[in-house]
């Protein structure tokens, strides 16, 4: 029976975040964004690492089956609801793995004291600069778990997080009541919105044979999210 739970801390150095990336959510080709994004991305890297706390956990098991007649996947002890397209992606998984991610609180904070004293195009793109640290913590932790995984002959799925891909964003609270309450810092608002703003949950299965798309954005519908965005951009 496999049962894991590790923590992780990144430097914002070690994500190795390029100004590319950046550019690609804002919808340009990296090195192609016109004035004065060049400039304002660079000044955003350069705060990046006194702004971010980067933090991540997982909790992961075998003890986890998918009922796509009822609607519903079991992580241990804990039954989560969920839509036909997600448990079909999942339905071939013989574990999972629970994570959650954040990028601190003070990236958010500050892109918000910038934009409120009038300058909103720099606290806009260090409220995007918060977004790509974020999955790309979630990407280097994947890239951890398919080398690890892979010595056992085993595959991971794509990635799947409450609120995208019709998963209720109210399964949320199962996913936090998984670990300690304010775990890495996170907590879920009544609303069930993660503080920090720039966090992450999801789940990600694994097994000898997984279902696994291009990308999990194929499947989402939400044409407006910044992660998708990023994805989609680097499939072209």
């Amino acid at each position: 029976m496999y049962h894991e739970v590790r923590n992780f801390a990144f430097s914002f150095e070690e994500l190795n975040i390029t100004s590319g990336q950046v550019e690609e959510v804002l919808g340009y080709l990296p090195g192609q964004s016109p004035e004065p994004f060049p400039e304002i991305i660079n000044l955003a890297l350069a705060k990046g690492p006194s702004l971010c706390d980067i933090k991540a956990s997982i909790l992961g098991t075998s003890n986890f089956s998918v009922d796509e007649e009822a609607g519903f996947f079991s992580f241990e002890d804990s039954i989560f609801i969920a839509n036909q397209k997600l448990l079909s992606q999942l339905s071939r998984s013989e574990g999972a793995i629970i994570f959650i991610c954040t990028a601190g609180p003070k990236i958010g904070e500050k892109s918000k004291e910038i934009m409120s004293s009038g300058d909103f195009m720099e606290g806009y793109i260090l409220d995007l600069l918060g977004s790509v640290s974020v999955e790309a913590t979630i990407e280097k932790i994947q890239g951890i778990l398919i080398s690890e995984f892979e010595e056992k002959g085993l595959y991971i799925t794509n990635r799947y997080s409450p609120g995208y891909c019709g998963w209720a964003l109210t399964e949320q609270k199962k996913i936090f009541s998984l670990f300690p309450y304010g775990h890495c810092g996170i907590k879920l608002s009544e609303s069930c919105l993660m503080e920090p703003i720039k966090s992450v949950s999801g789940i990600i299965g694994f097994g000898s044979q997984p279902t696994k798309n291009l990308h999990e954005c194929q499947l989402c519908e939400l044409e407006t999210c910044v992660y998708r965005k990023m994805r989609i951009a680097r499939q072209k």
